[in-house]
């Protein structure tokens, strides 16, 4: 295993948006909701959808328009907004990925 980078807030949604020309726009936020990176008009729709669903660790909703994904870890909630074309496996994986780095979390190895 070899230790995972650890990200700050707007560093991680840099890092989003190079893993997916999908990703429109995003968010980080704090446990509690402060935001930590991303554009302020964007904060209070990402917080009503993270608080529609206290308990989940994913959320995916689409519209005609593009979809919305959000995903969830004790230390941080990252919430973006996407193309109609993004793949909902790879979004969800890769911010997955973006949570633990943030964390400082390990990864396996290639």
């Amino acid at each position: 295993m070899s230790p995972a980078p650890t990200l700050s807030p707007p560093l991680a949604l840099a890092y989003l948006r190079e893993l997916s020309a999908d990703i429109r726009s995003g968010v980080v936020f704090a446990p509690d909701g402060t935001l930590l990176a991303g554009p302020e008009s964007l904060a209070d729709a990402a917080r009503d959808l993270l608080a529609a669903a206290p308990d989940a660790r994913e959320l995916h909703a689409t519209t005609a328009h593009g979809a919305v994904f959000a995903a969830r870890s004790e230390r941080h909630a990252v919430v973006v907004v996407c193309g109609r074309f993004a793949l909902p496996s790879l979004i969800r994986y890769d911010l997955r990925l973006v949570l633990g780095d943030l964390a400082g979390d390990r990864r396996e190895a290639a």
